[in-house]
């Protein structure tokens, strides 16, 4: 019986038994009662992420994994892998361990048999494909309300993010700001806070000084030298290079600029998460769109630059001047490559496309701009640049939201704006993942 069981079967299990309102334990015997189950995960790691449990009668957060038998976690070597730290709870059907289930951290986690479970009999027939988990639905609420609800969530995340960087002008200067922001939402989820550390180490009047005072065909190389060897991914610096990347004549002469600016890296490629990212969103092309971003402008400035694309925006114009602003082409060295000596037929024409331009605009650029006039008391830029949030369209739908508008039944024809868009995240976040199912405006 257990080689005809997949770990997919006992996922659908799962979610069937969590949504069944049954009191589970654990094989230590302490009671589960499962608050949000979490949100199936596409990324390396856990199988659930986000699931809000109580157990023992504490209320716990963090990420659920899903084994056809306890076993299996060390067979898979997550007791070895980081990425799994963030488990509270390990999920199997047959406990076959001789030990707890143990994090690379040291931590030990409680283990679920289903087949121990009261509700074993399900196990015997079919269990379907599961349904939305929800302690309510929007199913039931007029679109109307839907929308009303939606459009007020994405204001509240509009104004937590603009509070962010209201709080950080208070500490570092106005461009360095802007450029913390937009470097993290290069590193989409996944890498934000190492492209964040880089930004702190590699200030941005250090990149502009090297753009604004370097002889113009040898300045693009120095930033690139400069982003790629603080982040450590040069050859010298890594034991994971192709052995040809070093004979390659750029990558030479990265290393020479590299050396001249005497500097030491702030990272290594442990402190990234390079496995199962696509090609076109691994970060050295993103630092590489990055160099030539602050090479663009350079006369100006970044945050001036930026800040006057959106200014003089409009949604008649279809938004199109600033994205473009932000959108950089893939050339040279980089036009088929995605890592160093890693070439990639397919690759994307631009280091940052369109859909990560959007990203940049609705979560950095607009809240950054409208924190700084509220600073600089510009009066009328926070509600105008606002109306321009509302107005702007929405990006490409991600995993969360696409699980978001599932589980609550919300047609995707009504996420027709950012600020709805980002309204859904907002819910995700402030309620769904703290367990506060019964205080969400969605839920009837």
């Amino acid at each position: 019986m257990t080689q005809e069981l997949t770990e997919a079967k006992v996922t659908e299990l799962w979610q069937y038994v969590a949504k069944d309102g049954t009191s589970l334990s654990t094989v230590d015997e302490r009671v589960v009662r499962v608050v949000y189950p979490g949100r199936p995960s596409d990324e390396p790691g856990a199988d659930f992420k986000d699931a809000v449990l109580s157990i023992g009668g504490r209320l716990t957060k963090g990420d659920i994994e899903i084994h056809v038998r306890s076993s299996d976690w060390r067979t898979h070597c997550h007791h070895r892998n980081k990425t799994y730290n963030g488990i509270v709870l390990h999920v199997v059907m047959w406990h076959d361990a001789e030990d707890v289930t143990r994090l690379e951290n040291g931590c030990s986690v409680p283990v679920i048999s289903l087949s121990n479970q009261r509700t074993m009999a399900i196990t015997r027939r079919e269990t379907k494909p599961s349904l939305p988990y929800c302690a309510g639905s929007a199913g039931g609420i007029s679109e109307e309300k839907i929308v009303a609800v939606l459009d007020c969530a994405g204001e509240a995340r509009f104004r937590e993010k603009q509070s962010v960087f209201c709080r950080g002008l208070e500490y570092t200067d106005a461009g360095q700001c802007l450029y913390r922001g937009v470097m993290g939402a290069l590193g989409y989820s996944r890498n934000i806070v190492p492209f964040q550390i880089l930004a702190e180490q590699l200030p941005l009047a250090s990149l502009e000084s090297v753009a604004q005072e370097t002889l113009e065909e040898s300045a693009l190389a120095r930033l690139e030298a400069l982003l790629l060897g603080t982040a450590g991914f040069l050859p010298s610096q890594r034991v994971d290079t192709l052995l040809s990347t070093c004979d390659e004549e750029w990558t030479q002469a990265v290393e020479r600029d590299w050396r001249v600016s005497q500097r030491q890296p702030a990272l290594s490629t442990t402190d990234w998460r390079l496995f199962r990212v696509r090609p076109g969103n691994f970060p050295l092309r993103r630092l590489a769109g990055m160099a030539r971003l602050l090479w663009q402008y350079r006369r100006r400035g970044l945050l001036a630059g930026l800040v006057e694309l959106v200014k003089q925006t409009s949604p008649d114009d279809g938004w199109c001047q600033v994205e473009a602003g932000l959108m950089v082409k893939a050339d040279g060295y980089w036009a088929d490559r995605f890592d160093l000596g890693k070439q990639c037929r397919g690759l994307d024409q631009f280091l940052i496309g369109r859909s990560r331009a959007k990203e940049i605009i609705v979560n950095v650029l607009f809240p950054f701009i409208a924190a700084s006039g509220e600073g600089d008391c510009q009066p009328g830029i926070g509600e105008k640049v606002f109306e321009l949030y509302c107005d702007y369209p929405p990006a490409a739908e991600n995993t969360i939201e696409r699980h978001m508008r599932v589980q609550l039944g919300v047609k995707r024809a009504l996420l027709n704006s950012a600020r709805r868009q980002q309204g859904l995240l907002h819910l995700y976040k402030r309620f769904c993942t703290q367990g506060r199912c019964g205080e969400c405006p969605l839920v009837i």
